[in-house]
């Protein structure tokens, strides 16, 4: 019996700490009871032999114990579908931004055989660089997901009831939450910190001098006195997203959440827009860029009157979902109430 019993230490190895004394006992009664009929059935009493016939027929304990938990992936394959659509969707953007770059860097140096390879040799470093990035930190973001989510967000209850055709008159679910709209939020937003807290240098206006790159910050000393505002307010709206994701459907509070975050998103916006210019690219410092004065002096005015038209559009897009919600909030608490005389 001392076969057994370390048969089992061995598959319990391998099995989680939660509900390993539970499935050592199921086991164990199992080898047992095979280990009786085995006897019954050559005549002679238990031993040794017997034992080693009866584990080498139930199987090696690591593929026991991995019988008795759940597939496990990286990506699984509920989430792997919106996986490679932000994948397409980024590398798409990576690749526009990179034939965009090298334009304007081989538009604003010499144009001879050298500065074309050294523009096509650096821009595509960078291209390689971007998606390796990208790459690694989408997986990084999807991987959390795939570990952190309940399970039963990634089972499908019609396939387990079986598909039925009656399914497709069935209206849909008004506070269903589709999976990949808080997932490619998540994404963006993760992705949105990762550049402004790590690798703000990337915002910049790139030229190629002399045989040798430089860049000009895009971003003022007063973008960066906000950031920490803009990192919690980031860092809230993942939170919401990540509810919504556990969740699987709108509530009476996420719906308040989002209100309140849009609320605050609209603050923010107003907050960025009353105060210190975010963006300076001077006519003086685009013309050492462009050595065209003219030119330097139209890109100079468009430069510094985006930040402003993006927070505007932040405000009216945000105020218009603001409005949304509320609707939503008030058009649901009248739903919920008792009608009258009843």
């Amino acid at each position: 019996m001392k076969l057994i019993e370390r048969y089992i230490d061995e598959v319990g190895k391998h099995l989680p700490n939660k509900n390993r004394s539970d499935i050592q006992a199921e086991i164990r009664s199992t080898l047992e009871d095979m280990l009786e009929d085995r006897a019954q059935a050559s005549g002679q009493p238990a031993n040794d032999n017997l034992v080693k016939d009866v584990l080498k027929s139930y199987g090696p304990p690591q593929k026991v114990a991995a019988s008795y938990l759940p597939e496990r992936y990286l990506i699984g394959p509920k989430l792997f579908p919106i996986f490679t659509l932000v994948l397409k969707i980024v590398l798409s953007v990576l690749t526009g931004l990179a034939l965009a770059g090298f334009g304007v860097r081989y538009g604003t140096s010499a144009l001879t055989t050298e500065a074309f390879l050294t523009t096509l040799g650096k821009t595509l470093l960078d291209y390689l660089g971007g998606i390796i990035t990208a790459f690694g930190n989408i997986v990084f973001i999807f991987a959390i997901l795939q570990w952190t989510l309940p399970a039963s967000e990634f089972e499908d209850e019609k396939d387990e009831k079986g598909w039925d055709p009656a399914m497709l008159e069935e209206e849909p679910e008004p506070d269903e939450v589709r999976m990949w709209t808080p997932i490619w939020e998540i994404v963006i937003t993760a992705a949105g910190l990762l550049v402004l807290n790590f690798y703000p240098q990337v915002i910049a206006i790139w030229s190629l001098e002399a045989g040798k790159w430089t860049s000009i910050p895009v971003l003022t000393d007063a973008f960066f006195h906000y950031l920490p505002l803009i990192d919690a307010l980031l860092v809230l709206q993942i939170g919401h997203n990540m509810i919504l994701l556990r969740q699987g459907r709108w509530t009476t509070l996420t719906r308040w959440l989002e209100a309140g975050l849009t609320l605050l998103s609209m603050i923010l916006a107003y907050t960025l827009l009353s105060g210190p210019a975010l963006v300076n690219l001077s006519v003086e410092t685009l013309s050492g860029v462009f050595h065209d004065a003219e030119a330097a002096s139209s890109l100079s005015k468009i430069f510094n009157l985006i930040p402003t038209l993006v927070l505007l559009l932040i405000i009216l897009l945000e105020g218009i979902d603001l409005v949304k919600n509320i609707i939503k909030l008030i058009f649901k608490h009248k739903k919920s109430l008792p009608l009258l005389g009843k």
